[in-house]
């Protein structure tokens, strides 16, 4: 009874037939309660998930249960960077070329094309109002879009290698950036913090939701933590990390790298607690946002559960850019 109880209540946002088919599979096996009500949630969240994934083709493939279930195209050249609003509502992509494009995700079409960088796009973010884009690119400028207008409202410029991170805070007022020239600058309309510590170029960026620490990740093998201008140095990456995310209880850090790992950081012990292995180098990783599920990518999109550890479900799909949980 309890396991039907907590069933149905985790149907309430899919469809029946999903619900049907996931129940009558779990019904099969005959584990514990706590462990079927466990992978239940886990079969649900196979069967209804919806990942973006971009890649080399100019295309953003949406992906449902493990399948393809929408493709996007309109970008002439490799999609490096791609963003979902906190609305659900449209996702943002920045390209080699050298545009940041807007998608609406009830229509599956492009609303706007932004055009101001010389080189092309590797990293944007989209702020937590919904109303504002930071795109970063190898022309070296951080650019500022007013999604409302439709226009650029800041050229940010300081750095002297291209930019390959760009992070908001969530209240908006401040963004950072990280560069090949091996820093990480942070900017309110103007830089105001020049952090160096990194000894190759920044790769990745994340900031927490209380906008108290900043983590980096660098083609140094190493994940750093920032307040301020200090930093704490997490160890034990073998190749360069690509991907850094932050949970949002602020617990955890995890990383993806080119030694074929995601690794799992304790925030309060700067400790590695958990590594997920992988069969290719790691380009992109996404947390679900109740922080219970990890989407990597390696030459397929693997979704992980991280209380388990345990990998449940694997997408086959040319080598991802970047990945993105709806």
């Amino acid at each position: 009874k309890t396991s039907k109880k907590r069933a149905d209540r985790l149907s309430a946002n899919i469809s029946k037939t999903i619900y049907d088919q996931a129940f009558k599979e779990l019904s099969k096996l005959e584990q514990s309660q706590s462990k079927d009500l466990d992978q239940l949630e886990d079969l649900l969240l196979q069967l209804n998930s919806l990942v973006l994934s971009s890649g080399s083709g100019g295309k953003i493939v949406t992906w449902k249960g493990g399948k393809k279930f929408k493709t996007i195209e309109g970008h002439e050249k490799a999609v490096r960077s791609i963003a979902v609003s906190n609305s659900k509502q449209f996702i943002v992509s920045g390209s080699e070329d050298r545009t940041v494009r807007v998608w609406n995700l009830n229509t599956w079409q492009q609303s706007l094309v932004l055009k101001g960088h010389t080189d092309k796009v590797n990293s944007v973010v989209i702020s937590s109002g919904n109303d504002f884009v930071v795109s970063g690119s190898n022309d070296k400028t951080i650019r500022v879009w007013n999604l409302n207008a439709g226009v650029q409202t800041q050229v940010l410029e300081g750095h002297t290698g291209p930019v390959n991170a760009v992070a908001i805070s969530r209240g908006g007022n401040f963004i950072a950036s990280g560069s090949r020239d091996k820093t990480i600058k942070v900017w309110n309309g103007q830089q105001t913090q020049n952090l160096e510590g990194h000894n190759e170029s920044v790769t990745c960026l994340a900031i927490s939701n209380s906008d108290s620490f900043l983590v980096s990740g660098s083609y140094d093998k190493t994940v750093r933590i920032w307040n301020g201008q200090q930093s704490q140095v997490l160890r034990g990456h073998t190749g360069a990390v690509n991907s850094v995310v932050i949970s949002n209880n602020e617990e955890f850090i995890l990383s993806g790298s080119e030694d074929k790992t995601v690794r799992v950081w304790s925030v309060a012990t700067a400790q590695q607690i958990l590594a997920l292995r992988h069969t290719e180098r790691v380009s992109s990783i996404s947390l679900s946002s109740d922080d219970k599920y990890l989407a990597s990518a390696d030459n397929s999109i693997r979704i992980w559960n991280l209380e388990t550890a345990r990998q449940i479900q694997t997408t086959d799909s040319v080598y991802p850019y970047s990945i993105k949980f709806i």
